[in-house]
């Protein structure tokens, strides 16, 4: 059977599934499920194919189209027509976003640990090991105040462009 009659079919059940409104005088009944939702389960839009959903993980782990086509068991062409889908594009792009903040998650919390180390190294009984820490310390201090700096004026500057583009 083709993709495209696979998928087709697949759409056809789900919308057979799909209970229509009787036109009687009782209101419709407007339960939600109440089956609970594990927050790390996966929800997928109803528009993607069970092949689609099965290699999304792969792309959204990996930085070139070849290596996730290799990796999902799928052909080059076959993810090429596949990015060029809004549906599937959007999902894409929302997985790597949620790899990307969970990373980002992982990496405070290893600083936030990493300053605590250094904090408890800063109270060595040795004096070498206490001075290396303070000097450590006070780089990353003077690091992340230079980074701050360069975040706010970046914005400012970003303001202020937007506010030329708005001018003519």
């Amino acid at each position: 059977m083709s993709g495209k009659k696979h998928k087709q079919m697949r759409k056809e059940q789900r919308m057979s599934s799909i209970e229509q409104p009787d036109c009687s005088s009782e209101p419709p009944d407007l339960r939600v499920e109440t089956r609970p939702v594990s927050r790390n389960e996966q929800s997928f839009p109803r528009e993607l194919s069970d092949r689609q959903v099965m290699a999304l993980p792969y792309l959204a782990a990996v930085t070139t189209n070849e290596e996730g086509a290799r990796m999902a068991e799928i052909n080059i062409s076959t993810l090429t027509r596949w990015r060029q889908d809004p549906v599937f594009r959007d999902e894409l792009r929302r997985l790597r976003e949620d790899a990307s903040n969970l990373a980002f998650a992982e990496l405070h919390g290893l600083a936030l640990k990493g300053m605590a180390t250094l904090s408890g190294l800063m109270e060595d009984p040795n004096p070498r090991v206490r001075t290396q820490a303070v000097r450590i310390a006070l780089n990353v201090g003077v690091r992340v105040g230079e980074t701050q700096r360069n975040t706010r004026r970046l914005n400012q500057l970003q303001k202020a462009l937007t506010l030329l583009k708005n001018v003519k």
